[in-house]
């Protein structure tokens, strides 16, 4: 079988981004026609295949975390069309994480970004008119806020200060608590949606804008907390198209 000892020879070859792309876009290949049971099986193979390539691939962190988020979308929806399980998703923590390989000033971003949204999502939660503010997704959001601040604290000396502000701006969430206009998408979405999306993107820029390129390792627990926030906004109503979730949104 000579044919398929050369193939196999060429995926050995394929250094880890390409093997991670390959897998992540492996639904892509398959051709028109094919029964949706067979894309459904090869698609449950994406989700963490593009949290690979976040951290295998240089330069598609926020390229991994999404569409990380978007295959879980589909698969979610494939799932309950043939009566399988959703994908199985874990708190938006950093549970267990003890050392991380990037700056105290990207955590510091990343801290305040959870702190911002848990406090937002309080606040809506307080007033019980905003669909998915709830006060176990506020908590979710300060402690993987605490959990950043006390990674810088053990990565980059005691003498690092807290980032948090504990209190912010939310004039606007309030004017807005069922749905508030997204530049992104062009359109009104939920607001607890948004909340989580402008949570995931501002992680996004945290890591991306770092100047020394965090390890593999730090690089994938990164990109699947952020993946988790967008896979949320997702389920909340936030658009799952490229449009939206590729650009940037201007505050």
């Amino acid at each position: 079988m000579p044919r398929l000892a050369g193939r196999a020879e060429a995926e050995q070859q394929l250094s880890p981004c390409e093997k991670a792309l390959t897998t992540a876009r492996a639904g892509n290949t398959l051709s028109q026609g094919t029964p949706q049971l067979q894309y459904y099986v090869t698609e449950l193979a994406a989700p963490l295949a593009w949290i690979d390539v976040a951290g295998h691939c240089t330069d598609r962190f926020a390229e991994g975390a999404l569409r990380n988020a978007q295959s879980k979308m589909v698969v979610a929806l494939l799932a309950d069309k043939y009566g399988q399980s959703a994908p199985e998703v874990t708190p938006a923590r950093l549970d267990g994480v003890t050392t991380a390989s990037i700056s105290a000033s990207a955590l510091d971003a990343m801290a305040l970004a959870e702190d911002r949204a848990g406090f937002a999502i309080e606040v809506l939660a307080a007033r019980g008119t905003t669909a998915g503010a709830t006060l176990p997704l506020s908590d979710m959001h300060k402690t993987a806020a605490q959990q950043l601040v006390s990674l810088a604290d053990t990565m980059h000396s005691s003498a690092h200060t807290d980032p948090r502000q504990k209190v912010y701006a939310i004039e606007n969430l309030l004017a807005n608590p069922v749905t508030i206009a997204d530049k992104a998408s062009e359109q009104n979405v939920p607001t607890t949606a948004a909340i989580e999306m402008d949570c995931s993107r501002a992680e996004i820029e945290a890591v991306t804008s770092t100047k020394a390129k965090p390890d593999t390792d730090t690089t994938m627990i990164l990109a699947a907390l952020v993946a988790k926030h967008a896979y949320t906004a997702m389920q909340l109503g936030y658009p799952s198209s490229d449009a939206a979730l590729f650009e940037q949104r201007n505050s």
